[in-house]
């Protein structure tokens, strides 16, 4: 066993043993020292590293059995809640007279202010159900010992920062405070300078817990996405894996076109009741279900680690998103596989990912002539990728091409061309605009003086032309040099003329 577990407790070390732990992961490595020393402590690392027992391990040494409630563990979602408590009750198997609680909205207040009421030791709960046990006085924590915030870049993306300040204030100070999460937003670090009491900051290199997950990215038109996810997964013979929707709606849909297709798939999004979730989750983990489709509120609280598969079925807007979806595959130490479904001009976004990340997803192409086509409800949450190509746009060189529609079916297959010939990762096209007979493509700044070689290739006859497009007009109109349009007829014109001379007499 790790040395850093030497001096865990005899039940402690037993519960490890059972859960076959026996190697410390680097983040539990740099954290539980200082937790241990009484320190506040800012834990950043991948999602999948083991940051849970990083901070369970020495909060469960420290318990009083006779101290009453002593730690606090927030969560930004109820799912995210209960795998917390269940590692809490995995490691105190072995000990006796510790007891924890679990508690979020939209569960019975009575069958919860019933489990508070039998005096747990650890209570692990979401931000909005603790503010208001807090506020009607019915949970006593007058003996806190410890504060965790899990996941506090969630917690500020959904909104709960200012309740996970009331909640600070009601507690008062003299606990230690600790927060660990996969990214550090300013706001979150302006909460911690106002919670903390000289944190200290540990985190893992980028090599050390990097969840192995192979990245692929597909570039596909949204109603052939659900065909080409069906070909990946019966390809790959996957039987354990997750689809991710940007919406409820694309969701539902997702779920009813697997199913018709003969997939067992589980539905998860946050507007299902509790039941309801609970239930697809338990399918999920016990393995009756192979699938599982649902929005990001999937992507907290999964640690399954025999999942095979990640799907972005729609790309996160995020880069932030993009860490916590694929980081469901790949837990303890496994190998995992993601695939992201991008429209061409949606590729910026794979380079949003690549510099999260430090990897860059590999291009997968696929026929997907022979996959049926699926009509699926607007993504409402695009506009979060157009801010994104917007942003990438200000940074962009943009180029008009004397090619469009009547020489090229379709952008994807535009912005392949100008991949190939010019040798530009696709990732790095920006945006393509196509016309009937003239186009523009954008790219970053840093290939921008590859795609002159695009220039005078031949395509089918066409002698491509290239030129930079004027920086000061909108992506949409033309550049100084026009592209040809049809010659006038001078006969029709005169005809025109006459009409509104005409026209005009009669006003007159």
């Amino acid at each position: 066993m790790d040395s850093i577990f030497e001096d865990l407790n005899e039940g402690l070390r037993a519960a490890l043993a059972d859960a076959n732990i026996e190697t410390a992961t680097a983040i539990q490595r740099e954290a539980m020292p200082k937790i241990f020393e009484g320190k506040d402590v800012i834990a950043l690392a991948p999602t999948g590293s083991g940051k849970t027992l990083a901070y369970a391990l020495p909060i469960l040494q420290g318990i009083d059995p006779d101290g009453g409630i002593q730690a606090l563990v927030l969560c930004p979602t109820r799912e995210l809640a209960m795998q917390i408590g269940a590692v809490f009750r995995s490691m105190l198997s072995r000990i006796e007279g510790v007891r924890t609680a679990v508690i979020y909205g939209g569960e019975n207040f009575e069958r919860q202010l019933y489990s508070l009421r039998k005096k747990p030791h650890i209570v692990v709960g979401t931000v909005g159900r603790v503010l208001d046990h807090l506020e009607r006085k019915t949970m006593r924590i007058k003996n806190l010992r410890t504060l965790v915030l899990d996941e506090g870049d969630v917690m500020l993306k959904m909104g709960f920062i200012e309740d996970v300040r009331k909640i600070v204030a009601a507690i008062g100070k003299g606990r230690q405070n600790l927060l660990f999460s996969a990214t550090m937003p300013s706001e979150i670090a302006a909460l911690c300078r106002e919670m903390m009491n000289d944190p200290v900051t540990v985190g893992v290199a980028a090599h050390e817990d990097k969840p192995d997950v192979r990245q692929y990215y597909v570039v596909v038109g949204d109603s052939r996405r659900v065909g080409c996810l069906l070909k990946l997964v019966k390809t790959k013979r996957y039987d354990r894996y997750i689809v991710f929707c940007n919406t409820r709606f694309r969701a539902e849909r997702v779920h009813r076109a697997l199913t018709a297709s003969g997939v067992n798939a589980e539905l998860l999004h946050g507007e299902m009741d509790q039941r309801d979730r609970t239930h697809a989750m338990a399918r999920f983990r016990s393995g009756e279900t192979p699938c599982l489709v649902g929005t990001d509120v999937a992507a907290r609280g999964i640690d399954i680690p025999d999942l095979q598969a990640v799907f972005n079925l729609d790309p996160p807007g995020e880069a932030d998103a993009y860490v916590h979806r694929i980081g469901r595959t790949a837990r303890a130490s496994r190998r995992g596989e993601a695939y992201t479904f991008v429209a061409p001009e949606q590729t910026v976004l794979i380079g949003d990912y690549a510099r999260k990340t430090g990897t860059v997803p590999e291009l997968l192409e696929l026929d997907l002539s022979d996959c049926k086509t699926y009509t699926l409800p607007s993504d409402a949450s695009d506009k979060h990728n157009v801010r994104t190509r917007a942003e990438a746009s200000a940074a962009g060189e943009r180029f008009f091409l004397n090619i469009g529609k009547k020489h090229v079916p379709d952008k994807a297959t535009l912005a392949k061309l100008v991949s190939t010939v010019a040798d530009i990762p696709l990732y790095k096209i920006t945006d393509v605009k196509l016309r009937d007979t003239y186009s523009f493509v954008q790219v970053t700044q840093d290939v921008k003086h590859k795609v002159s070689a695009v220039g005078g290739f031949d395509l089918g006859g066409k002698k491509i032309g290239v030129q930079v497009a004027d920086s000061g007009k909108e992506f949409s109109q033309k550049p100084d040099k026009k592209p040809p349009f049809r010659k006038r007829d001078d006969a029709k014109e005169g005809k025109r003329q006459q009409r509104g001379g005409a026209k005009g007499k009669k006003k007159r």
